[in-house]
């Protein structure tokens, strides 16, 4: 027996061992079940952390010569096919109702920035197997940068003013949350809320460089508890009555609610500040 450890040892390396006796800790996900996790053919994207995950995977070559320049050779190659894995993912994430990532990054010069951000991820998690083969679990966040990248303020038509929200008064609120839950929401980094005539109540047009910087202009939660985290102490709740387009990113809610997130006399600071959680199952 302690011969055959030896030898497995010398073929995949004290790591390898390490990680093939105890995968389940290294998949351990610190959100557990109360994440928003959206699950793509390459990767995932974790809407509550804001992070787009993917893994790379490659083989060990015969030809390298001996195990450990193999196994790196063969690292290195899962990195490559992670840094593929991730922008494919990335490309998946919808931005508003009408666009996704990829339809963003048809413009080369927003491609190749997102690229070069996709280059900085981080390495979550490497894993080596008694063939050679190697997985690495990479991630990179949904942060300011991405979303400067995809998200584009709408501006207004000729002489409109842009839009904004009453931000002097007390601060009574400290955020909003929309209970969506049982509507089937798609999770989008630029969603809308409109009033039952479809008029829009929020949206990306409201919201200060500050507020985007959150990776979006909403977070998306599971729990009431999450959805403290950035909703505040003492937000202003509301009822989510149906979706309000097919991609099933905007959200209608009832005209009274939207009065309240329209009243002049109230300060709403909190829109601006992109301080919105929407509660999907």
């Amino acid at each position: 027996m302690l011969k055959r450890m030896m030898k497995a040892t010398q073929l995949i390396g004290l790591t390898g061992l390490l990680s093939l006796a105890a995968p389940a800790m290294a998949q351990k996900d610190p959100a557990g079940d109360e994440a928003v996790v959206q699950k793509l053919a390459h990767g995932e994207i974790n809407w509550s952390t804001k992070t787009v995950t993917a893994t790379g995977s490659a083989a060990a070559s015969n030809k390298e010569g001996s195990v450990a320049r193999a196994r790196l050779m063969a690292e290195r190659a899962a990195k490559l096919d992670a840094l593929r894995n991730i922008i494919e993912t990335i490309q998946g994430i919808q931005v508003n109702g009408t666009r996704n990532a990829a339809d963003v990054m048809s413009n080369g010069e927003i491609k190749s920035k997102i690229q070069g951000m996709a280059q900085g991820f981080k390495v979550v998690d490497t894993k080596y197997y008694s063939d050679g083969s190697v997985d690495v679990i990479v991630s990179m966040p949904i942060d300011e940068n991405l979303t400067n990248a995809l998200v584009e303020k709408p501006k207004p038509t000729p002489g409109q003013k842009p839009r904004k929200v009453t931000t002097e008064g007390p601060e009574v609120f400290t955020g909003l949350i929309v209970n969506a839950r049982g509507l089937g929401i798609t999770p989008s980094m630029a969603p809308r809320i409109v009033d039952e005539a479809g008029k829009e109540v929020y949206g990306a047009e409201i919201v200060s460089d500050k507020g985007l910087q959150q990776g979006g202009i909403a977070s998306y939660a599971k729990s009431d508890e999450k959805a403290a985290e950035r909703g505040g102490e003492k937000p202003i709740a509301v009822k989510a009555l149906r979706v309000a387009d097919k991609s099933k990113t905007d959200i209608v809610i009832s005209n009274a609610d939207a009065d309240k997130l329209r009243d002049p006399n109230t300060n709403l600071s909190f829109l601006a500040d992109g301080k919105v959680v929407i509660l999907v199952d």
